[in-house]
């Protein structure tokens, strides 16, 4: 089965590509998908993530996955071939880069899929890549650091997977960090569900958010909840956080001088969760690190 990526990938085109490529039971629609990037012009670090994570799937159950593209294009910035090439996501999956010439560019982190039990190395360096993008100490993104921390805490907590893609990318004329990261568990309503039937999907997703909400039985399972997102990217740095998992979207925005919450129905299904989290990098304050013989 041919399937033709949208024209912009992101996180409102996604659903009726998910739907074209799993059935009602999140299953395959056919045992051989062709992804085809004829028409696409933009992917961001969430068209990424979703993208592995739908590839991932197919493999688990089997089906054969292949891909159909054009010819990337080095002199054009913006060509999406080039860009998905330069990021390692056809030498993540083909083995080699489409272009010999291709290599990462110095604003992005490429693909990754971290499990919980990875997660502080990839962290650890993931935060001083970002420091030394935005010339700052590591202890100055220390709220990013936490806000990453409590997402792989969530994967663990609400997915059967105990893993997640993530990309990040920095856009430096906009003074924005993109983070992406996407699973393919059972999604944060179901899991919430378990303890409050009575929730819709989005409405789990906001109780979610909730300080130290965890559906583990055991206080040490018990981390800041998602919450700390919604504090450290949008009330302190004044960014955003999208949450999209099942059939629910909470929408996190500072507007007029307030932290907007927002859960609403989405426009398909989300076999899993996706959490895109945008900084804003000209409100990040500057730390200063304390100097210790102990790093010598």
């Amino acid at each position: 089965m041919n399937v033709e990526l949208p024209s912009r990938f992101n996180r409102d085109t996604m659903y009726p590509f998910i739907k074209r490529i799993l059935d009602e039971d999140m299953l395959p629609k056919d045992n051989e998908i062709v992804f085809d990037f004829k028409r696409l012009t933009f992917i961001g670090p969430v068209g990424v993530t979703v993208l592995s994570n739908l590839i991932g799937k197919l493999h688990k159950h089997g089906a054969r996955v292949s891909f159909s593209y054009p010819n990337p294009n080095k002199n054009d910035k913006k060509c999406p071939i080039s860009f998905l090439d330069d990021s390692m996501f056809f030498k993540h999956y083909l083995g080699n880069t489409l272009d010999s010439t291709s290599s990462l560019r110095p604003t992005t982190l490429p693909l990754k899929n971290v499990t919980y039990m990875e997660s502080y190395q990839y962290l650890d360096h993931a935060m001083h890549w970002l420091a030394g993008k935005l010339m700052l100490t590591k202890k100055s993104v220390g709220d990013i650091e936490m806000s990453m921390s409590e997402i792989f805490n969530n994967i663990k907590d609400h997915s059967s997977e105990n893993n997640g893609f993530f990309f990040m990318q920095q856009f430096p004329k906009n003074d924005t960090v993109t983070v992406a990261v996407s699973d393919f568990g059972i999604g944060i309503p179901k899991n919430v569900q378990t303890k409050h039937p009575y929730l819709n999907d989005a409405s789990a997703i906001l109780m979610a958010i909730n300080e130290g909400f965890t559906t583990k039985s055991t206080p040490r399972n018990r981390g800041a909840g998602l919450g700390i997102l919604i504090d450290n990217v949008v009330r302190n740095n004044k960014g955003t956080v999208y949450i999209h998992s099942n059939g629910g979207i909470l929408s996190c925005e500072y507007i007029n001088n307030k932290v907007e919450i927002k859960p609403k129905p989405s426009f398909g299904f989300y076999p899993g969760t996706l959490i895109e989290m945008n900084f804003r990098t000209d409100t990040i304050e500057y730390i200063e690190e304390e100097f210790s013989w102990d790093d010598y």
